[in-house]
């Protein structure tokens, strides 16, 4: 089972964003990763941080660096695909530390090595909305010093992030199938009287046994009311028959997220929990149906709330029914009413229906790549209604 992105790619990557940075007049990429969001680090050096965060630092010709805190040497060094490793204290954990007398680089240090008479004084930061004060104002004031701007330049690496490479769509089906097979295995040992959280803990014990690095992002088991959460977490509630309950597992795999999420529901069900169900699984399958390569993003999501019109349900969603996938379970692009780009071969979606009534609600959530004339499922199961 492959679990891992090769080296030769994650130097191509780099290569890539350079000819894209000498376009772009930009002579410094620093990119920023933590321990909840590391996609911006991962995608260029593997490394994902933990406690302290971490930066990737692209000049627009030669060698990265890995940028790391003062404790994650030898941590960062058996991960990273990036040589070239540099303790900053900003990226100290957020107790702050001082760590007297340990040598650190400075920006000061690598903006030394880049910025001369030639240079087009222009620096990107990529992560902007995860990167927090103390890194942000020493890039800031660091570029000020060398007389150079700082610009957002997240839509150069999220144009490469999006469209996956034949490895990428391996680790990420193979992260998939973990998902779907501890679902699996979560379905036969759930019962009424259980907890949410002892649901969700069967969850983690199989996407480990089965061969996940992690989570995709913190799983949940929620029912009854809490159904209504479109983001959750478990709580000591018990399950009962008859009531909603929403089951959402998501495998991690060398880096790349995955997510299953289905309603379920102990017989007897109340009719109008097998409506709401019935609908998000024709809305579901609607919307598989339909996507493809060059169709407008947001004919999907026009397509979405037509159907949910049609069905007196379009006051139950909160917003549109695909978003990307990949480093996160959540990454761009997403379909909104205003997306205004055309799906492309090898991008990746969560096609994740979510809907809710007053007092309960769902989610039906997937996992598909974009082909010319269709999508390629990685569901294999579950695709009927669940009632035990």
């Amino acid at each position: 089972m492959i679990n891992q992105i090769p080296q030769h790619e994650f130097t191509q990557r780099v290569k890539t964003l350079q000819e894209k940075m000498i376009q772009e007049k930009l002579d410094i990429i620093i990119t920023f990763g933590d321990e909840a969001e590391p996609q911006y680090v991962r995608y260029f050096s593997d490394y994902w941080p933990s406690f302290e965060s971490a930066g990737v630092f692209i000049p627009k010709t030669g060698e990265p660096s890995l940028l790391i805190g003062p404790e994650s040497y030898t941590f960062s060094k058996a991960w990273s695909k990036i040589p070239r490793i540099l303790k900053l204290k900003e990226y100290r954990e957020s107790s702050e530390p001082e760590y007297p007398g340990v040598p650190l680089t400075t920006f000061t240090d690598l903006f030394n090595e880049v910025i001369d008479t030639s240079s087009f004084r222009r620096i990107g930061i990529v992560g902007y909305p995860l990167m927090p004060t103390p890194v942000y104002e020493a890039i800031t004031k660091t570029a000020q010093d060398f007389r150079c701007e700082v610009e957002r330049a997240e839509k150069l690496i999220i144009g490469m992030k999006q469209i996956k490479s034949e490895t990428e769509i391996e680790i990420m089906h193979n992260a998939y199938n973990i998902s779907q097979k501890s679902f699996a295995n979560v379905l036969k040992k759930i019962q009424p009287g259980m907890s949410e959280i002892e649901v969700v803990a069967e969850s983690e014990y199989f996407i480990r046994k089965f061969g996940a690095e992690n989570e995709a992002y913190p799983m949940w088991c929620i029912s009854g009311e809490n159904t209504t959460h479109a983001i959750a977490r478990p709580t000591h509630k018990k399950i009962q028959k008859g009531e909603m309950i929403q089951i959402q597992v998501g495998a991690r795999l060398g880096g790349y997220a995955s997510s299953i999420g289905r309603p379920v529901v102990f017989g007897p069900a109340p009719q109008e929990v097998l409506d709401l169900m019935k609908i998000g699984l024709e809305a579901r399958n609607l919307i598989v149906s339909n996507l493809k390569a060059g169709i407008e993003a947001r004919k999907i999501d026009t397509l979405y709330r037509e159907f949910l019109k049609k069905n007196d349900a379009l006051e139950c969603m909160i917003y549109g029914p695909c978003h990307g996938i990949g480093l996160m379970e959540g990454e761009h692009p997403w379909i909104e009413a205003n997306s205004d780009y055309n799906l492309q071969e090898n991008m990746t979606f969560c096609v994740d229906i979510f809907l809710k009534r007053e007092h309960f609600g769902l989610r039906w959530e997937d996992v598909v790549r974009i082909k010319k004339d269709g999508v390629e499922e990685f569901c294999t199961d579950f695709k009927d209604l669940i009632i035990l």
